[in-house]
């Protein structure tokens, strides 16, 4: 059988498989194209990236000026804070104290005893948990906090007395400590919430107000969070007031490990 009559016998075939041939062949042409492009395209932007890491982003001057800046922002941040928040007295202070749990125990029962005694030699009532926890603290931490908020109702209760309050209720420190939900966050102002109601009989709020206000102590801010002049209780002839304060300090700056 010679050529020709292969050919009539299976032109289709061999035509069929002559242009399957032939595109796969182009198909084969594009595909490598393509690829050598985005692999060009690729080594190209490894090769700029690289690059850029070996170039300096910021430069010694501009480094000394974000420097200054943030140094700025930071004594700026300490000028807030102590214009807001509550300087803590160093009765109240754990710093230098060889037991904290020792310190706690002897300053609250003192001040139990004397604050309300104080009191009630000016025919006013305070409550004599003084906003305390049900058990004593144990941990540094909570005692702090504890105690932190403390100094602020030992203040509040005195500027109470002093402007004709009748009682002093319903204090609470919070002493729980909050926990952070991410690893690396950055610290965040710790702050401990003191609420308490004082209520007035024959005397107006306003001068105790105005000394919670303008710190009439002396003793730097109270850290007031709100005030509330709750209706007047006509039976018992009473206005309450209900307080929310902040006791807090800023976080140490901690060290950066390379």
């Amino acid at each position: 059988m010679n050529l020709d009559t292969i050919w009539q016998l299976h032109k289709r075939f061999i035509t069929g498989v002559a242009i399957g041939l032939v595109v796969f062949l182009i198909g084969l042409a594009v595909i490598g194209s393509t690829a050598g492009a985005d692999l060009a395209a690729r080594k190209s932007a490894i090769g700029k990236h690289k690059r850029s890491l070996q170039t300096q982003v910021y430069s010694r001057s501009q480094l000394n000026e974000l420097t200054t800046r943030r140094n700025e922002m930071d004594a700026r941040i300490v000028e807030l804070a102590q214009d807001a928040l509550p300087p803590l007295r160093e009765d109240y202070d754990l710093t230098g104290k060889p037991s904290a749990t020792q310190h706690y125990i002897e300053l609250t029962g003192r001040l139990r005893t004397e604050l309300t005694g104080w009191a009630l030699r000016r025919n006013v009532e305070i409550d004599e948990n003084l906003g305390l926890p049900p058990q004593s603290p144990t941990q540094p931490q909570k005692i702090a906090r504890v105690l932190r908020g403390l100094d602020v109702v030992e203040r509040v209760c005195r500027l109470a007395v002093q402007t004709g309050a009748a009682s002093v209720e319903n204090i609470d420190v919070a002493s729980r400590v909050p926990r952070t939900s991410r690893r690396n966050t950055a610290p965040v102002l710790d702050l401990t919430p003191v609420t308490l109601e004082v209520v007035f009989s024959d005397q107006s709020p306003r001068a105790f107000l105005d000394a919670v206000i303008n710190a009439a102590d002396g003793l730097g801010p109270l850290g007031l969070v709100r005030w509330e002049l709750m209706p007047e209780d006509t039976r018992r002839k009473q206005r309450r007031v209900v307080l929310e304060f902040a006791a807090g300090a800023l976080p140490q700056e901690q060290e950066e490990v390379l």
